[in-house]
């Protein structure tokens, strides 16, 4: 299997850029996360690195500039900030190949330790970032990945984020090596392979599976000829029946044995005859009880001298490759008192070694198997295979080994050590605990579960008497792993925390564990009101008493409101930038469990629970210190004083503190939900729309490299989708990015965030002429006949889609009676994001529209009441409805029969509309104009020239917005 995929190298080097490079899931490697994908992508960078250091040694000759490859740390750098030191835990080569001054921290906050979403996110963002780099410098970039039937959950997971990876344009392959008879239908391989052959066309990867069979008995036949020097295959036919019968046929195998049959006496070169000769009779007999190769390269080492078959054993505990140096110190710290240890050096044994064909050099003072059966014959020699034998290897090395070398070599270490329980129950006990966290902090949840489970049962029996704070630790973190790893039980979980409560353990004890089951009860089982349930009875253990009856909870809440409101008016602006930060451990556990009280609210639309959380979150920020919640506090409080009081201008006052209070937080994960929010719901009311698209951009990006893919990809839609589409953009631009942003998000999970992309892609599809029926909100992407509203939102927002089409193509009546049904219902819902600013405008003019054609009095008093509004927002402010107001004000003096002043309102919206660039509504206000110069009466007698000139203006913007079912009504209207 190897050897073909390393056929590969000869033309991928002859492209120029292209790079292959290999990596290798050792026999014990299966709880030791992602070995193999850490060997590839670390020779990767070594590859650089020696890129870099013989250009460096070029440029120094040349007084040259900087190398291509000095560059991509660089670039490695700028796309993953502070991110990118998850990576170097993963890949310590990559350290070598980033510049030598940078941040050296990984971002993280209170809320963030316990959400292993985020965490499993950030390390998914990372890996693609990395990998889009990477390919865009080596194309193709070609990743060999050998003996997968042997790797671990989380390095399948890295496959799948990589090949799933819609966004990553560059030419990557990765070839996986198994043995097919090792991966049934329940291990983890097969499904990973399933899962991928599913969503294949979806993500837009090919797979290709070749089955690499054993060779058959002629072209053993022919092998035996080469090596023989025998050109007559009947010569050779029975000695290769017997090899097949050996061997089944595999090429490895076969050489070892030719080579034993020869150094056996039973295969000689007959120097009287010049030719070989053997006895094929003779070889069945003594070879009969041997029925695998196994077994032929045990007997061989069985006859190396004691010293090097001691070695071999030292090695069989190392994994797949291993360093001359850490068997200098097992030769040294383990064989003081075995006769086996003789005269031989190290260096010379290993020598034997490479000689026998059992190791090979695999970097400077570096070895590795020739084949991973010799690695399996070499733990079946002597004591290799005893779990003593292996414990002891394990021990040695972490007594021995420095604190900086055991941090690289801690999970072998461990993996040896957890052979047998220790006597020293508790030190490994720590051990496991150390393992357990590094494994976590990078996304190994699997990993991180079965070594708490090994330091649990490594603990005395009177733990929690002598070792409260290590039981404590393990316990808690067991119940994060057993919930966040795949393969993780529910059942584990509920284990660790019954004994847990059963102790007469402290609130800020046990808080880990409530953290835990609340992140079950939210993510996992989805069930939002016993989360919030116990999110209440935990804050009132700590102290905090939020909601005081259900009776009273909408009293209670806009009376915190307001008083909230109060408090933050009356603080001084730079308070907040001097203001202490928060250090008693009881208040952030308040404010993390605020947050997620705050979001199974939002989850369940119980609007007072979650204005109960956001105020108290800003309370607690003005008495306590700033936390990495507090900006989203201040942006939520913003969002509550437009949406509840209307106040736009403390509501932006607000928002402006949350931007500072973020400021002054490390935190990416809060930054992404911060931006989102002030920019979606405040700032959107106060500055252009054109201004919050690079802070959307902002948002998007920290919220992927923090793991906070919620917000992330939503500041993604609005960037990408919604803000562009109300903005009146090309529709081809935003249409061109549909397809990649729902990809993500249905493989996010985020079903949710798709629901909405695909409505506002359906709409333009129907604009744009890619639907039977323009009208009717119904196509390839979406059918609103199979709809059915899951919450309020979903239905207003489904209305608002349905009025975009009824209005943009004339249905005036519909749209008109479907904006009356509705109301304002659309801001109330959403809290008034930015699109409620077009929403409300569309009721608008299609309340005018059949107010001018029927003059009855229902549409005059709804299109009179979105006027008033529309002209409120206005006077607050804010200058993306000026255009929205002034053709209203027009279509409100035409409705009057005020004509000179209703065409100065038209003339004046077309030109407001058309300045910044909103095509859609451009065409739109011509529209309306030319159909208020078609009218009959006196003043209306020379204005067909005009009209006709408003619908070729409209047919041209229409045309330039990509509308061109739009288009071709006008054409027809205008024939």
């Amino acid at each position: 299997k190897s050897t073909l995929a390393n056929t590969l190298k000869q033309p991928i080097s002859e492209m120029g850029n292209g790079m292959m490079v290999e990596g290798k899931f050792g026999l014990n490697s299966s709880d030791e996360p992602y070995s193999g994908i850490a060997a590839a992508f670390g020779g990767i960078c070594t590859r650089i690195k020696d890129m870099h250091d013989s250009e460096e040694k070029k440029d120094d000759e040349n007084n040259a500039g900087d190398s291509p490859s000095s560059s991509i740390g660089s670039e490695i750098c700028s796309e993953l900030g502070s991110t990118v030191e998850l990576l170097t835990k993963l890949i310590p080569e990559l350290e070598g190949i980033l510049p030598p001054v940078r941040r050296r921290s990984i971002e993280t906050t209170t809320s963030e330790s316990f959400d292993f979403e985020a965490a499993a996110e950030r390390l998914k963002y990372s890996f693609r970032v990395l990998t889009r780099i990477l390919s865009s410098y080596f194309a193709p970039l070609v990743i060999v990945l050998d003996d997968l039937q042997w790797s671990d959950v989380s390095s399948l997971e890295v496959i799948d984020f990589l090949l799933s990876d819609t966004l990553n344009s560059n030419a990557l392959m990765i070839i996986g090596c198994y043995r097919s008879n090792e991966v049934d239908e329940n291990h983890i391989l097969f499904n990973r392979i399933q899962t991928l052959l599913g969503k294949k066309d979806k993500f837009q990867f090919k797979m290709t599976d070749i089955e690499v069979g054993s060779s058959q008995v002629g072209d053993v036949n022919k092998i035996l000829m080469a090596m023989l020097s025998i050109d007559d295959e009947e010569t050779t036919l029975g000695l290769a029946e017997l090899c097949y019968k050996r061997t089944l046929g595999n090429p490895h195998f076969l050489i070892e044995f030719v080579t034993m049959l020869e150094e056996e006496g039973l295969l000689t070169f007959s120097l009287g005859l010049l030719k070989w000769v053997w006895d094929e009779k003779e070889i069945e007999s003594l070879t009969m009880s041997t029925d695998n190769v196994a077994d032929l390269l045990l007997a061989r080492m069985k006859k190396l001298p004691s010293d090097v078959m001691l070695l071999l054993q030292y090695a069989a505990c190392l994994g797949s490759s291993f360093s001359l140096s850490t068997l200098e110190l097992l030769w040294t710290e383990h064989t003081l008192d075995k006769q086996e240890k003789g005269n031989g050096t190290v260096e010379s044994l290993i020598k034997v070694l490479a000689e026998g064909n059992y190791i090979e050099s695999h970097g400077l003072a570096t070895y590795r198997w020739v084949h991973d059966k010799v690695q399996e014959a070499a733990l079946s020699l002597g004591e290799a295979s005893e779990p003593t034998f292996q414990f002891e290897i394990g021990s040695i090395l972490y007594h021995s080994l420095s604190q900086v070398e055991l941090e690289k070599f801690l999970f072998d270490v461990v993996d040896l050590i957890n052979k047998v329980k220790a006597t020293r129950r508790t030190e490994f006990a720590e051990l496991n605990l150390r393992a357990a966290e590094k494994a976590r902090s990078i996304s190994a949840f699997q990993s991180a579960a079965s070594y708490i489970s090994n330091g649990i049962a490594l603990l005395p029996s009177d733990k929690w008497t002598t070792h409260r704070q290590l039981t404590l630790r393990l316990f808690a973190i067991g119940a994060e792993m057993e919930l966040a790893a795949p393969l993780g039980k529910a059942e584990k979980m509920e284990e660790y925390f019954r004994e847990v409560m059963s102790e007469d353990c402290s609130i800020m004890e046990r808080l880990p564990l409530y953290l835990a089951k609340i992140s079950r009860l939210s993510s996992i089982d989805l069930k939002y009101k016993e989360s919030i349930e116990l999110c209440l009875g935990v804050l009132k253990e700590l102290g905090c008493n939020l909601v005081m009856s259900r009776g009273m909870l909408p009293l209670q809440a806009v009376a915190s409101l307001l008083k909230t409101i109060r408090m933050a008016k009356s603080t001084p602006k730079n308070f907040y930038r001097t203001h202490f930060a928060m250090s008693d451990p009881k208040q952030k556990a308040i404010i993390v469990l605020l947050s997620k009280l705050a979001y199974a609210a939002y989850l369940t639309e119980d609007a007072f629970v979650q204005l109960l959380s956001i105020t108290r979150t800003v309370q607690i920020t003005i008495k306590c210190g700033v936390n990495d919640e507090s900006g989203g506090g201040y942006a939520g409080l913003g969002l509550l004083t437009k949406a509840v009081l209307g106040d736009i201008e403390t509501a932006s006052m607000f928002a402006e503190t949350a931007l500072l209070l973020q400021q002054r937080s490390r935190s990416k994960y809060t930054m992404s939900s911060t931006v989102f929010v002030a920019h979606d719901f405040v700032f959107c009311y106060r500055k252009p729309l054109q201004s919050c698209l690079p802070p959307f951009m902002d948002g998007f990006t920290a919220g992927m490299r923090s793991g906070n893919i919620d917000y992330g990809m939503w500041s993604l839609v609005a960037c990408h989708v919604q803000m562009p589409y109300q903005m009146g953009k090309p529709m081809r631009t935003i249409l061109s990015r549909c397809p990649d942003c729902v990809s993500q998000m249905e493989e996010l999970k985020l079903q949710d965030h798709a629901f909405y992309t695909k409505l506002y892609w359906q709409v333009m599809l129907n604009l744009s002429g890619q639907s039977k029926d323009a009208t009717k909100l119904q196509g390839a992407v979406f059918d609103c006949d199979a709809f059915v509203g899951k919450t309020a939102l979903q239905t207003v927002t489904v209305n608002f889609v349905k009025l975009e089409l009824l209005v943009y193509h004339g249905l005036w009546d519909e749209a008109a009676d479907l904006a009356i049904e509705c109301g304002d219902a659309f801001e109330k819902t959403t809290t008034g994001m930015f699109l409620a600013m077009m929403e409300t405008f569309r009721r608008g003019v299609a309340l005018y529209a059949m107010a001018r054609r029927t003059r009855k009095r229902k549409y005059r008093k709804h299109a009179k009441r979105v006027r008033n509004t529309i002209a409120k927002w206005e006077k607050s402010g804010n200058p993306n409805v000026r255009h929205y107001h002034c053709l209203l004000n027009a279509e409100h003096a035409a409705l009057g029969k005020k004509h000179k002043e209703a065409e100065a309102f038209y003339k004046k919206a077309i030109v407001l509309a058309a300045r910044p660039g909103y095509l859609h509504d451009a065409a739109l206000f011509n529209e309306r104009y030319a159909d208020f110069l078609r009218q009959k009466g006196p003043y209306f007698t020379s204005t067909a020239d005009e009209a006709k000139y408003r619908i070729e203006e409209a047919i041209r913007y229409y045309k330039e917005w990509g509308a061109e079912s739009k288009v071709q009504i006008l054409q027809r209207d205008l024939a």
